[in-house]
């Protein structure tokens, strides 16, 4: 249900005029889908794109036309913090990895050096044990 014809602005009215036409209701070229000429239409696709950024990774790649540089450049800006980000995080995640390997590397090392002495100490004792009896 619309209001009356009097009780809107001059740009609804102006908008329904070229709805009814068949133009787009942004500029007066053919509309493309729905209400919009073909530019208007990628515009806005592109600007909904980047107003609404999906929390699923994958969803669809943030990017776009010559037309929209402005809200590309903004985006460009977080990615570019965001790998940043990502990169110092797996940096510091290998250097704890290696720690670890390094870690337990030695420890086997001490470990089988304690080993290796108390076999030797053990035959030791056993052998001047066998010499003295």
């Amino acid at each position: 249900m619309q209001k009356d014809e009097s009780q809107i602005s001059r740009q609804a009215r102006w908008q329904r005029k070229h709805r009814a036409m068949g133009l787009c209701v942004l500029c007066s070229r053919p509309a493309y889908k729905g209400w919009r000429c073909k530019k208007h239409y990628e515009q806005h696709k592109i600007t909904m794109r980047l107003r609404y950024i999906p929390k699923v990774r994958g969803r669809y790649k943030v990017g776009g036309t010559s037309t929209a540089s402005e809200f590309t450049a903004k985006r460009s800006t977080t990615k570019t913090r965001a790998t940043a980000a990502k990169k110092t995080t797996a940096k510091k995640a290998a250097a704890k990895t290696t720690a670890r390997v390094r870690k337990t590397t030695t420890t086997k090392k001490v470990a089988a050096r304690k080993t290796t002495a108390r076999k030797t100490t053990t035959r030791r004792t056993t052998a001047k044990k066998a010499a003295k009896a």
